[in-house]
């Protein structure tokens, strides 16, 4: 674990989807590349693509070819959905520390980029359904991370305080999501972000497992607990 070790009591821990709870790397990798290796033949590989996971599919392609933006996302779209059961699972240890935070009394949300239909597809595809009390998608909100907006939007439902909640996410998107809202920032390091790819973010907390995030998070809540008893 690395980064700040702060005396902070933690609430509220939300989550993103893609890359941090669920291992859908590869899927999205393929679906972005069966889309630019018909628009742009040869001029992308599965690695070179792993800069446009993370960031809205209306930013990406906005970007690449923003005349045949939709036409693109409609492809990306159509891809994805296909593959998508196939190819998307947990990260190690997710469901269990899921499960454990809940259990503990932590409240659990998600803030994605995703269109919601697919993101509630993905959750029950991958049964965490019943541990999240809010679910945010990209419907839910105008602006999409680094803006704060999607985090606000969570907050606001769950009617949590700052001070009590972080954001947990595999990307610079998510970190600087976090900060522009005022709450603790947590990159996983299982993403496929490298250390030297996040580092210029400057995440409050880098933490390699869910178990060690889950010690955090809980760490925080036996101290508030302590204090009540006194």
């Amino acid at each position: 674990m690395k980064g700040s070790e702060k005396n902070v009591t933690i609430e509220t821990v939300l989550f993103d989807f893609d890359g941090t709870l669920a291992d859908s790397n590869e899927l999205i990798n393929q679906s972005h590349l069966s889309v630019l290796e018909e628009y742009f033949p040869g001029e992308y590989t599965l690695d070179s693509v792993r800069q446009f996971n993370g960031p809205s599919l209306e930013t990406t392609y906005q970007f690449l070819g923003a005349e045949k933006s939709e036409e693109m996302i409609t492809k990306y779209r159509e891809y994805n959905a296909v593959y998508h059961n196939q190819m998307i699972r947990l990260f190690k240890g997710v469901e269990e520390n899921l499960k454990l935070l809940k259990q503990k009394g932590v409240r659990l949300g998600i803030v994605s980029t995703k269109r919601n239909d697919v993101l509630e597809k993905g959750i029950r595809h991958l049964n965490l359904e019943g541990l999240f009390e809010v679910v945010i998608g990209a419907e839910d909100y105008t602006h999409f991370k680094p803006y704060p907006e999607p985090i606000y939007a969570a907050m606001a439902k769950l009617n949590c305080q700052h001070s009590t909640t972080i954001m947990v996410g595999d990307n610079g998107h998510d970190i600087l999501a976090a900060k522009n809202a005022g709450i603790m920032s947590v990159f996983v390091g299982w993403s496929q972000k490298t250390s030297e790819e996040i580092a210029p973010f400057k995440p409050d907390l880098t933490v390699q497992t869910m178990d060690e995030l889950a010690a955090f998070v809980l760490k925080n809540e036996v101290s508030r607990l302590d204090k009540g008893r006194d």
